[in-house]
């Protein structure tokens, strides 16, 4: 009885419609998560060495290279419409990676002069910050589940754990489709980025990034 509720869910959730829902949602939550991080207005460095205005944006574009790829690997195998031109995806590509861009340019760094400089007036307060952290998560996990569940098991007479639940999946790791193999697996690392985001905003205190004390609210 579980077996065939829990078969039931994977086959729901793996629809044409909720695919596309989840992916698009992803992409829109994305750009706001990323408008509202004030740790990209810091001179102060990440772990990687880079300040975190460049460190985010790095991130960022890491995003968006794998969400046209799965856009690509969608639109390869359940597209939602024949109205689009040929090759449009490229289009979302450029139009994702100019607003992230823009986005960047225009945020000044800040620093703590004593003044109660305030954060951007578009700027959420922490609560719904960590809100909408969450909620970008939630939809990344939800979207590679969708992959992995959706494009199966390569070979089922694999009775490996590695096998059956790695390196089988997405085609398996096999010669001429280990790329394809690397570029689906990269959603998991779509997951961990949006779990490092709702870290740093759930611990987001002004002082810790030298901006100023205004920015905790």
């Amino acid at each position: 009885m579980s077996s065939s509720i829990l078969y039931g869910l994977a086959e729901f959730i793996t629809t044409p419609f909720l695919q596309w829902m989840f992916l698009s949602l992803g992409i829109i939550i994305t750009v706001i998560q990323y408008l509202n991080e004030p740790q990209r207005f810091s001179y102060y460095k990440a772990f990687g060495g880079l300040e975190f205005k460049w460190h985010l944006y790095m991130l960022a574009i890491f995003t968006c290279i794998t969400t046209v790829l799965t856009v690509i690997g969608y639109w390869g195998t359940i597209p939602f419409t024949t109205m689009l031109p040929e090759y449009w995806y490229i289009y979302l590509f450029v139009l994702y990676l100019v607003v992230i861009t823009q986005i960047t340019i225009d945020s000044p760094q800040v620093t703590d002069d004593g003044t109660l400089n305030p954060p951007p007036s578009y700027m959420f307060t922490q609560k719904y910050r960590v809100m909408i952290a969450y909620l970008g998560l939630i939809i990344d996990a939800i979207s590679m589940l969708q992959v992995y569940i959706y494009f199966g098991i390569a070979d089922v007479s694999e009775k490996t754990i590695l096998s059956r639940y790695i390196l089988e999946r997405f085609g398996s790791w096999i010669k001429g489709n280990k790329l394809d193999f690397l570029f689906e697996w990269s959603g998991i690392i779509n997951v961990i980025i949006k779990i490092y985001l709702l870290s740093l905003q759930m611990n987001f205190r002004a002082c810790n990034f030298g901006l100023p004390p205004s920015w905790n609210a």
